[in-house]
């Protein structure tokens, strides 16, 4: 009985040895699939780039009408003529209303053109042309 237990216990380690190699062979002998890596979808940039350089010019252009309209409102208090004084005013107020509201535009130009360039995601194309010979022609969808 212990010949028995030890041929078997010689047995079961001669194949434990041997299976190890035999399954490296086989995984060596075939190559890895190439799983292919799809293409990420091409964005343009171009409306977030115009819509931030926009709002930039609009920022700067609201210093220019701040100025203007310092030197207008500085003009009024120097003023002596009634009419002239009303002008001045007007002026001023108008000049400082635009710059104002350039720079609010502005402001909320450079927002959208960050969120167009960075929150955004591109939209899917609901139909398509495929050409291939497991494909079919058009794609829809829904």
């Amino acid at each position: 009985m212990r010949k028995l237990v030890a041929a078997g216990l010689a047995a079961s380690l001669t194949c434990a040895a041997l299976l190890p190699a035999a399954r490296a062979l086989a995984q060596a002998a075939d190559p890895f699939p190439e799983v292919p890596i799809p293409a990420s979808p091409k964005r343009s940039y171009a409306w977030a780039i115009l819509t931030m350089a926009t709002g930039a010019g609009l920022i700067g252009g609201s210093f220019g009408f701040s100025d203007t309209a310092n030197r207008r409102y500085a003009e009024y208090l120097r003023a002596t003529d009634p009419g002239r004084i009303s002008d001045l005013y007007d002026q001023a107020i108008t000049l400082d209303r635009l710059s104002t509201g350039s720079l609010v535009t502005g402001e909320a130009l450079i927002a959208a053109g960050l969120y167009l360039a960075f929150l955004r995601r591109p939209e899917v194309s609901r139909l398509g042309l495929t050409l291939g010979p497991s494909r079919c022609g058009v794609l829809l969808r829904y």
